[in-house]
C-alpha cells in the first residue's frame, strides 16, 4: 500500500509546481491533483507525529481519502487537522476519527470509537460498552441498587430490526481494571436533541447554510452514542491525552480550529510552508 502511494506520488509530481508559501485554499491545488503532492511534502512530519501502534500507511491512505471533501479549506488548517489525528493516534477514516469541513476551516473530530480507544490507552479501563434500547428490547434501570445489578439490557436479537421498534435510549458503562464497573450513562432521544441544539455550532451552521451535512445530520445515533461516551469519560479515570481529546472535540463542537497542545519537539520546531496551530490560551473550552 505505501509503495503504491509512493509510486502515485511521484508521477503526480513529475510536473507539478510548488504550492505557494502562503496558505491557500485546497481547491487551488486541486488543478493538478495536488492530493497526492501535498500529502507526501508533509508526510514525514505526520509520521514523526504517529504512536507506535498506528500504522502509517494506514493512517495516510485515509487521509488521502479525506482530502476530497476538503477542497475548500485552507491548507494550514487541513495540515493542522492531520496532526491532531496523528498526535491522538486516530486515523481520520470515519471510524476513529473524521476531518470535516467547517466553511474554509478543516475540522478534526474525533469519532466515538476515538474515545473509547484513548480511555482503554489509560491502562485504567479495561472495557467499554455502548449500545442502544429499542422499543421491543427488554431492559431495567434501577439505579439505588448495587452495581452491576442496577442496569439490565437485553436486544430481541430473534426479531428483524424494524420489529424491534425506535431506539429510545443509548447506553454506555465502562468496566474497569480493577473490576469495578461505572455509573451507566443513559441518554433519551431529547436529551441528544437538546445536547445537539445547545452545543454543536457545527449543527447550527448546517442548518443555517441549507447543506444539513453536519455529523448530527448524517448520523444522528452516532452523535447520540458519542454524547454518552463523553458524559462516560469525566466518570472514569482520565489521562491527560483524554483530556486534550476531549477539550479537542468541544473545539470541534464549537466549530474552532483544531488545538494541538502537545506534539513532538521535531514536528513543533517547524513544518514547511505552514502556519502555526492556535495557542492554548486562544479560547480554551471548559
Amino acid at each position: 500500500m505505501t509503495d503504491d502511494l509512493k509510486s502515485r506520488v511521484r508521477e503526480a509530481t513529475a510536473t507539478a509546481e510548488e504550492p505557494s508559501q502562503q496558505p491557500e485554499p485546497a481547491e487551488d491545488l486541486a488543478t493538478q491533483d495536488p492530493t497526492l503532492k501535498w500529502l507526501e511534502r508533509r508526510r514525514t512530519y505526520i509520521a514523526h507525529a504517529l504512536p507506535k501502534h498506528v500504522d502509517e500507511g494506514h493512517f495516510i491512505e485515509a487521509a488521502l481519502t479525506s482530502m476530497g471533501k476538503l477542497r475548500t479549506c485552507h491548507t494550514d488548517t487541513i495540515y493542522t487537522a492531520l496532526m491532531a489525528c496523528a498526535r491522538f493516534g486516530l486515523a481520520p477514516d470515519g471510524v476513529r476519527a473524521a476531518i470535516v469541513p467547517f466553511g474554509k476551516t478543516a475540522t478534526f473530530v474525533p469519532m466515538y470509537q476515538g474515545l473509547i480507544d484513548v480511555m482503554h490507552r489509560s491502562g485504567k479501563v479495561q472495557s467499554v460498552r455502548v449500545d442502544f434500547i429499542r422499543e421491543q428490547d427488554v431492559w431495567d434501570y434501577t439505579p439505588t441498587a448495587p452495581s452491576p445489578g442496577d442496569f439490565f439490557h437485553k436486544p430481541r436479537v430473534e426479531l428483524p430490526k424494524d420489529q424491534r421498534g425506535d431506539v429510545i435510549l443509548a447506553y454506555a458503562y465502562a468496566w474497569m481494571s480493577g473490576g469495578g464497573r461505572s455509573q451507566v450513562i443513559l441518554l433519551n432521544r431529547q436529551d441528544a436533541i437538546e445536547i445537539r441544539d445547545l452545543h454543536s455550532k457545527a449543527y447550527s451552521y448546517a442548518e443555517s447554510t441549507g447543506k444539513r451535512d453536519s455529523a448530527w445530520h448524517t448520523n444522528f445515533d452516532q452523535q447520540w452514542g458519542k454524547s454518552c461516551i463523553r458524559r462516560l469519560a469525566k466518570l472514569v479515570p482520565t489521562s491527560p491525552e483524554l483530556v486534550d481529546l476531549l477539550s479537542a472535540d468541544v473545539d470541534a463542537d464549537e466549530g474552532r480550529p483544531t488545538v494541538i497542545r502537545t506534539v513532538p519537539v521535531d514536528v513543533r520546531n517547524g513544518a514547511p510552508d505552514e502556519a502555526p496551530g492556535r495557542d492554548d490560551e486562544d479560547g480554551e473550552p471548559q
